[in-house]
């Protein structure tokens, strides 16, 4: 069985989406000021669009979260990439401080449960990427397999150590 959790070293700039999408300094600012950001992903056409999920997910973290700031980076409406299937195209989840990743993954984990309700026998995937920010490094850990085991993947490895 493969492991379907990435975890890479990376160094990701918003310039060009801010400078493509014309956003706001007080958008940009966002990445100081929030616990976790829904950012947009560049696709082939060049431009950018948020995943399937991204609306629902951060509703749901806002309904069940209240304590902790999540927002999305953009001014206004948005471009959704809709994929037509059960699976779960996650949004690209920006956040802030690594003490924050067992967290967050707990919430997702909890939004795929409440969407998988009536729905167990079927098969569907998961296909999330998280952007820690530790210290002065950035690791982008992506996750794509089986929505029944999202869970308990990230409890097999140690995100202290990653």
């Amino acid at each position: 069985m493969s492991n379907p959790i990435n975890i890479l070293d990376s160094n990701t700039s918003f310039d060009d989406y801010f400078s493509r999408n014309s956003i706001s300094e007080e958008v940009q600012n966002k990445l100081t000021t929030t616990d976790f950001l829904i950012v947009p992903t560049e696709y082939k056409d060049a431009n950018f669009y948020f995943a399937q999920e991204s609306i629902s997910f951060i509703k749901f973290c806002r309904q069940n979260d209240p304590g902790h700031s999540y927002d999305l980076l953009a001014d206004s409406d948005i471009q959704v990439r809709s994929l037509h299937s059960f699976d779960i195209w996650m949004p690209v989840i920006w956040i802030a401080s690594e003490i924050l990743l067992p967290f967050v993954v707990n919430m997702v984990s909890s939004y795929i449960y409440d969407k998988l309700k009536g729905r167990e026998k079927e098969e569907a995937k998961v296909d999330v990427t998280f952007i820690v920010k530790r210290d002065n490094e950035e690791k982008t850990i992506h996750y794509s397999g089986d929505a029944k085991t999202f869970k308990e993947s990230f409890e097999r490895i140690d995100l202290n150590n990653m």
